[in-house]
């Protein structure tokens, strides 16, 4: 195995600082929707059902009889859950790389209630689109935190808001002078329904991006090296909503308890390596019974779904047992276990043992225990088909971009599939027995091995930055390479992934670290160094 002894990082400086006049120019604009019909505008969808949602373009909009602009109603149920995306408008002049640079603003008035993206507003905006298209927000947009504190005041008429672009949630958005266009969509998602009144408007003109066309780089991303310790770590990747998971499930459908015994009792243990993340932190274990698939919704989703979670609160964690029965599209209202343990870090193993279908207990690594009788009438609804996800949540914002490190997962006395697997001794993430789509985003869950020593993070933005490594900091072979150069092509460390709003994390191979000579196969260096750099390495 290849390793460092010693691994240094850098940050290169940018040269060539810009003036600091900060000329503004318009790159995208809706034109006041004025070469838009009047009428039904855009593409909505309302996932939850029954709100009355319409997307229309209405006159006199803001600024008189002559200027138009984009009206959504929508009627609040007991939940809401909707989004609307309107029709792309081109973009012209938009060559800055920064998103920092952009900014984008907006009149808008609301009728009703007031709103907040903390209270479940969502701003989107899409780039590349051929159409309007309301799924827009399933696939690469910038979106609104929850944590940015505007509140859109109801009964004011309009009001100006703008955002610079850097401040959204970057949710694998294009480079933004590449696009070729941009779409603006609104949607609104709360559980329960934070709006009391019969119905809720919005009233949006104005719209536009600008490009600061003089503007300096931004400051160059803080880097760190840390050692890679073989576990399964599951990050807490999105940072839209809180309670959004991350995670994976298993592949056998055969994973119910019913039928257990006291002679064969059935048992769910996951060891943890490392829990030592912010208060609420939470690692779910949910059964889930009658699907044929796994996907991120699927607990919602069903009507019947028994949910194990472990919590880190304060200096210590909690533990429970949740369950709902015929109740889709909703949570899990019914507790049957609330226990407070003394383990003060997590670590260890965490195991749910059932000793007949209705007779269970939880035991914590530090043997805190605690035990649950389920009503028979509750357990029948768990016989097979059963999937059981393991998913990780912040329940806060702090808890963005944290992470869980599972060391093994052990399932016993199942009609299907008795799950083992020590992670600690994989080198590949095992898809024969785990399913990664229970995820909402892609690359939430990495396999490290021994032979991924080293993990690489560094801050956001970190446009037209790229990672280089080389073997020393002498000239002559030694140049700043990317690690996937040293890996010849077949060996490559995991794309960088921004996990949560303010880090990026990739995964360095062994095989990816620099050689003595700066050749590929070369001999192993026992020192190296980490950049990031503008302009990135070219191979």
């Amino acid at each position: 195995m290849r390793k460092t002894i010693l691994t240094i990082s850098l940050i290169a400086a940018l040269s060539g600082l810009a003036a600091a006049t900060h000329a503004q120019l318009v790159v995208w604009s809706s034109t006041n929707f004025v070469y838009d019909p009047l009428g039904s505008y855009g593409a909505v969808n309302d996932f939850q059902g029954g709100e009355n949602l319409t997307m229309n373009i209405v006159t006199p909009g803001e600024g008189g009889g002559s200027s138009q602009a984009c009206e959504i109603t929508f009627n609040p149920g007991g939940n809401i859950n909707f989004q609307t995306t309107g029709v792309p408008y081109p973009a012209s002049g938009n060559t800055s790389l920064f998103l920092a640079n952009y900014t984008l603003s907006f009149d808008m008035q609301v009728t009703g209630n007031n709103v907040s993206a903390g209270t479940g507003l969502q701003i989107s905006l899409f780039a590349n689109q051929a159409g309007a298209n309301a799924f827009a927000v399933f696939g690469p947009n910038l979106l609104l935190p929850a944590t940015v504190t505007n509140v859109f005041v109801a009964g004011v008429g309009y009001q100006h808001y703008s955002f610079p672009l850097s401040s959204f949630n970057d949710n694998g958005f294009p480079n933004v002078n590449t696009a070729t266009n941009f779409s603006f969509g609104i949607g609104y998602v709360s559980y329960p329904s934070d709006i009391a009144a019969p119905q809720e408007t919005f009233d949006i003109a104005n719209l536009q991006i600008t490009m600061a066309t003089n503007a300096p780089p931004p400051p160059a991303p803080i880097m760190k090296v840390l050692a890679a310790k073989p576990a399964l770590r599951v990050f807490g990747q999105n940072y839209a909503q809180p309670y959004n998971q991350e995670g994976f499930g298993t592949v056998d459908l055969s994973q119910s308890w019913v039928n257990a015994t006291p002679s064969a009792p059935t048992s769910y243990s996951i060891n943890i390596a490392d829990f030592d993340t912010v208060d609420n932190y939470t690692l779910y274990v949910q059964f889930v019974q009658g699907i044929g698939s796994i996907n991120p919704y699927v607990v919602y989703a069903n009507a019947n779904a028994l949910v194990w979670s472990i919590t880190h609160v304060g200096t210590g964690f909690t533990t429970s047992i949740a369950w709902k029965t015929n109740s889709p599209n909703s949570g899990q209202p019914n507790t049957a276990l609330a226990l407070t343990t003394t383990s003060t870090n997590g670590r260890g193993t965490w195991t749910l043992t059932f000793t007949t279908d209705t007779n269970g207990t939880v035991t914590a690594p530090d043997g805190t225990s605690g035990s649950f009788v389920l009503d028979p009438t509750v357990s029948a609804q768990f016989a097979d088909p059963v999937v059981v996800c393991f998913g990780t949540a912040p329940n806060n914002t702090a808890g963005y971009g944290q992470y869980i490190d599972i060391s093994s997962v052990l399932i016993t006395n199942v009609a299907g599939v008795n799950e083992s697997d020590n992670f600690t001794m994989d080198n590949g993430f095992d898809l024969t027995l785990w399913d990664p789509a229970f995820s909402l985003d892609p690359g939430s869950v990495i396999q490290v091995s021994t032979n991924t020593p080293y993990w690489v993070n560094w801050t956001v933005p970190d446009q037209g930055f790229g990672l280089g490594t080389k073997a020393s900091l002498n000239s002559g072979t030694n140049q700043w390479f990317t690690p996937n150069y040293y890996g010849g092509g077949t060996v490559t460390n995991t794309a960088p992934t921004q996990m949560g709003p303010s880090l990026k994390w990739t995964l360095i191979p062994s095989a990816c670290l620099p050689t003595v000579d700066g050749t590929v196969g070369g001999t192993p260096s026992k020192a190296g160094f980490f950049r990031l750099s503008i302009p990135a390495p070219i191979q």
